[in-house]
């Protein structure tokens, strides 16, 4: 198996392994995932998507015991984010995210048919059972037999097997049962827990060291609620759940939440070993009235995931407005597949000059989408909702062969030199493994010389603010922006805002240009006091003193690109020198250029 797919298995079977009890070996399962990934990889090379090998996969991954309530979900999260990356994908020049969404498909459906499958014969086997013990019925020690039978079938149906505890399906009955029982005004609160480090334990220790936590956390919650009407379920994985009905005083979420995490760090000892977790926790609390079921348990998880970014420990009340807002920009992310398939993105150009005497020295590419609703999105909007799913490579090449393209076409009109053009990367983009032969694709495709071209990565998409690499994602940007650089591309940094992690960037890696953070502008901007600006004016200095150009970024006033100069920048791009806009409002700056 390739080194990229043997990566991509391991990553597959961290996202999969804690939603369900697989009876195989971690090595095992390894080699399973890696089979798997193998078929998904060559099912994107051909020409066609080869559906039938996707929906196996599908199937083998409930023939193995992956039937836990969050492992299809958990593995089209993954696989929709991590295909497009392929070594494959890139063979295929970048497979558009049709494909990798029909690839889904195929394989969704095959999961259904056989988890499907599954339970019926299951069912087929308590079937048989029973028929085989008709005859025996009248017997009262039968018939004790068979009702202890259905109840145990009954409690298997509705409770997790590893701790005891209610599972998600009974959870949410019961919270249904006490919402429809409850007067409008009576105040309910759900708590919706991921612990943090389970993985850890589960990939370091072994299943038994996973198991034996999963039974200590049931406990320990069971007995943190043990004096309130409560319920405590585990939702699958390492995810619990905490259903608190009405009573006085309304709980104190952020009391409870600190009494559970300290009853979590207190370790329990394992042969020899102390093992303890905290949780991550979101929690909605509010009147029956405005309440179902659904909307509750996606309440809890919404904001649970939404901490999921902030570290460990953490927890927060459900906020309905910064869940519009998110529910906005994911209906936005999950609506962008088809937006670039449509051919509803478009690119804009905008000029870059020198601030002394407004001479043309590149040109941004940027992403914009004239959304049907939303208006004008510019490219700030387009590539958080890229960043959020699995598109973001297929979105990152097509502007990139685009803008590749429009270069070409200028240099031929023009009949002279053409500016480099110059493309700001999505932080995935930039730390993307392929990246390098993503590049040499559009240059042969296009005929673009890789001096016409420069490509820029986010600053902390390398390195963090204390300097070091921004994870195994930080070591590939890194390598990226130096090959690249060897091949005759133009590197660079932009969201520059100073700091040793900058710095570090700037000092380590042959970068040409630096483009300052909007943030910085903003506040330079509005600095009576000059002490922002002469911080600035210390990092620029250092960084021009590399002999490195510093792009001033927005300048879009005249009193904006007054102060830049003093502060080191000498290069600028903004409304005040042409807003982005189609590729036509470059040529005339072009024709006016090779005039001169």
């Amino acid at each position: 198996m390739r080194r990229d797919h043997t990566e991509l298995s391991r990553e597959w079977a961290r996202a999969i392994f804690a939603t369900a009890h697989v009876p195989m070996s971690l090595p095992d399962i390894l080699r399973y995932l890696g089979d798997l990934t193998e078929r998904l990889v060559a099912a994107l090379s051909g020409p066609q998507v080869d559906t039938e090998a996707a929906f196996d996969v599908g199937a083998r991954l409930v023939a193995v015991g992956f039937t836990g309530p969050r492992s299809l979900s958990r593995t089209i999260e993954f696989l929709g984010k991590a295909l497009p990356g392929t070594a494959a994908g890139s063979a295929a020049a970048d497979p558009p995210c049709g494909r990798i969404t029909e690839l889904l498909a195929a394989l969704a459906v095959g999961y259904i048919w056989a988890l499907r499958g599954y339970f019926f014969t299951q069912q087929e086997k308590v079937v048989q059972a029973l028929s085989r013990a008709r005859p025996d019925l009248a017997r009262p020690d039968i018939e004790r037999d068979l009702r202890l039978l259905q109840q145990r079938l009954r409690h298997q149906t509705l409770h997790d097997l590893q701790t005891g505890l209610p599972n998600r399906q009974y959870f949410v009955s019961h919270l249904e049962t006490v919402l429809g029982r409850l007067e409008p005004s009576a105040m309910v609160t759900v708590m919706h827990l991921n612990l943090n480090g389970f993985s850890a334990i589960n990939d370091g220790l072994g299943h038994n060291a996973g198991d034996r936590l999963l039974d200590v956390v049931a406990r320990r919650l069971e007995s943190v609620v043990a004096d309130q009407r409560a319920m405590v379920a585990r939702l699958g994985g390492d995810e619990y759940a905490i259903l608190i009905g009405p009573g006085e005083p309304v709980p104190n979420v952020e009391a409870l939440a600190e009494i559970i995490n300290t009853e979590l760090a207190e370790p329990f000892y394992l042969d020899g070993v102390g093992i303890a977790v905290t949780a991550t926790i979101g929690v909605v609390q509010r009147p029956v009235g405005r309440s179902t079921a659904q909307e509750l348990m996606r309440a809890a998880g919404a904001t649970l995931r939404r901490l999921r970014g902030r570290g460990k420990r953490q927890w927060d009340l459900f906020d309905p407005d910064i869940d519009a807002a998110e529910r906005a920009e994911l209906r936005l992310a999950a609506a962008m597949p088809g937006a670039l398939e449509t051919g509803e993105l478009h690119v804009t150009y905008q000029p870059v000059v020198t601030l002394d005497g407004r001479t043309l020295v590149g040109i941004e590419a940027a992403l914009n989408w004239p959304h049907p609703q939303l208006g004008e999105l510019p490219n700030e909007r387009c590539v958080q909702a890229a960043e959020r799913t699995g598109v973001v490579y297929a979105v990152g090449q097509w502007l990139l062969r685009t803008a590749a393209e429009q270069a070409v076409s200028w240099r031929q009109g023009s009949g002279g030199g053409v500016p480099p053009v110059m493309i700001n990367l999505m932080p995935s983009q930039a730390q993307d493994p392929d990246l390098v032969a993503r590049i040499r694709a559009v240059l042969a495709q296009t005929g673009l010389a890789p001096a016409e071209l420069e490509l820029r990565a986010p600053v902390d998409a390398i390195r963090t603010t204390s300097g070091e690499l921004a994870g195994e994602g930080g070591g590939h940007a890194e390598d990226n922006l130096r090959v690249l650089a060897e091949l005759g591309v133009r590197a660079g940094l932009y969201d520059y805002g100073g700091g040793i992690g900058a710095l570090r960037c700037v000092a380590d890696l042959p970068v040409c240009t630096v483009r300052i953070a909007r943030p910085i502008s903003q506040q330079v901007a509005a600095d009576p006091s000059r002490i922002l600006s002469q911080g600035a004016q210390a990092s620029v200095h250092i960084v021009r003193a590399a002999g490195v150009d510093v792009v001033a970024f927005p300048v879009d006033s005249e009193e904006q690109a007054a102060c830049w100069p003093w502060i080191g920048a000498n290069w600028a791009v903004g409304a005040l020198f042409g807003p982005p806009g189609p590729p036509r409002d470059i040529e005339p700056l072009l024709d006016k250029q090779s005039d001169s």
